[in-house]
């Protein structure tokens, strides 16, 4: 049986350049009580667990700790990937800097430690995409910074959806219903630019119409409130609401991107008809 404290302890001691972030999955309190020990004292630790006894356990201990619905023991390797959306979220947040080395500590359902160079993970899946579609990384980052400030403030205390598209323009229109008169109608790109976060706000609010937005490849909001037409064609998946189908839908029809924000919390981004990338709000 692996020694998880041990081995932590000799990846801090033989790291050079030094690790400035651990990150924690366990649901056991002795041994995440065990590895703070070994951390250095200026090393920040996020724990994340899916048990909320280990979290009530840890409530006195000045340990940061996220409970997650999902269980750990019963992610197998897909965890890695949850890893990855964890320390994604974590950066768009604010929670983790682009300069983090990172130590990832395994405790459920695996054990081990990696390390990561936050640099390198901060939009590795955007990168795919934004390449793909020939659309600038930082619009998708700036769409997916919105997608999150829709998502965790919600509006009138209320949880909201919202849906973006990004493309060409034409072929959005193409697939789309207008339900409303065009809110941009007139109004200058600067002012429906997602690049300039002063902008966010009153994207925010068209964003809670029915329908969706559609933006063109410089993030240039171009309509709001369309009504995709989801063609017979397209079925919906099992469990898959109106407005993940409709994502899916338009970004299948119009060869583009659709960003999904459900009242749920979760944001899903989805590229020619395909999920990519799903992450939930904490």
């Amino acid at each position: 049986m692996v020694d998880l404290p041990n081995l932590v302890a000799s990846a801090i001691e033989n790291e050079r350049s030094g690790f400035t972030t651990a990150v924690l999955l366990s649901n056991n309190s002795r041994m995440i009580m065990k590895i703070r020990d070994v951390l250095p004292p200026k090393m920040r630790l996020k724990t994340i667990t899916s048990s909320n006894k280990v979290s009530e356990n840890l409530k006195d201990s000045n340990i940061d700790v996220e409970v997650l619905e999902e269980s750990l023991s019963a992610q197998g390797l897909s965890i890695l990937n949850n890893l990855h959306d964890i320390i994604l979220q974590g950066l768009g947040e604010g929670r983790f800097k682009s300069t983090d080395k990172i130590l990832a500590i395994l405790g459920e359902p695996m054990n081990g430690v990696i390390a990561i160079e936050a640099s390198n993970l901060t939009s590795n899946r955007l990168a795919t995409m934004s390449n793909e579609h020939e659309i600038d990384i930082e619009i998708l980052s700036r769409l997916m910074e919105l997608a999150r400030h829709i998502g965790s403030r919600g509006r009138e205390g209320h949880a909201v959806g919202a849906l973006f598209a990004i493309g060409s323009v034409p072929k959005l229109r193409r697939y789309t219903t207008a339900l409303v008169l065009n809110p941009f109608k007139g109004h200058s790109d600067n002012k429906k630019s997602v690049i300039d976060s002063n902008n966010h706000e009153t994207l925010a609010e068209f964003a809670w119409l029915d329908g969706a937005i559609l933006f063109n490849s410089k993030g240039i909001a171009s309509d709001a409130g369309r009504y995709v037409q989801v063609p017979s064609g397209i079925s919906p998946k099992p469990g898959e609401g109106g407005r993940h189908l409709a994502a899916r839908a338009i970004s299948q029809l119009a060869e583009g991107i659709a960003i999904c924000v459900s009242s749920s919390g979760v944001i899903t981004l989805y590229s020619k008809g395909r999920e990519k990338y799903r992450v939930r709000l904490s």
